[in-house]
């Protein structure tokens, strides 16, 4: 079992019907929902520093149930249902340190920060 978040860089905070949405096309490969951002790179390496991606080396250690799905538009974050209250908090500092929303599909949450255009 896992548990699945993903993040993304949007100006506004969307609603919790609105992140739903973003999720289900962004899982589905829909594209131009969501902007390009070099903070999603940036998001990703400040991840992969912390919690290295996973790999068939790293694969008792890891807290990824699989490797992270990372794109200039989002990352998706899959962990093991046993890591998940080690790892959520330390996503979610480093999605607000850098600016992007996180959508929790399985509670239906939206967390994100009130942002200006100088984050982009």
């Amino acid at each position: 079992m896992s548990f699945d978040l993903i993040f993304w860089y949007q100006k506004e905070i969307p609603t919790t019907e609105e992140a739903a949405q973003i999720y289900d096309q962004l899982t589905d490969g829909a594209t131009g929902i969501v902007e390009e951002s070099v903070t999603i790179e940036n998001f990703y390496r400040s991840i992969i520093s912390k919690f290295p991606d996973l790999d068939e080396e790293n694969m008792k250690e890891s807290p990824w149930a699989s490797p992270l799905y990372f794109t200039s538009k989002c990352v998706i974050a899959t962990i093991s249902w046993s890591r998940s209250r080690e790892v959520f908090p330390v996503l979610l500092d480093l999605a607000s340190t850098h600016g992007l929303t996180m959508y929790d599909p399985q509670d239906r949450v939206v967390y994100g920060i009130t942002r200006d255009s100088s984050n982009c």
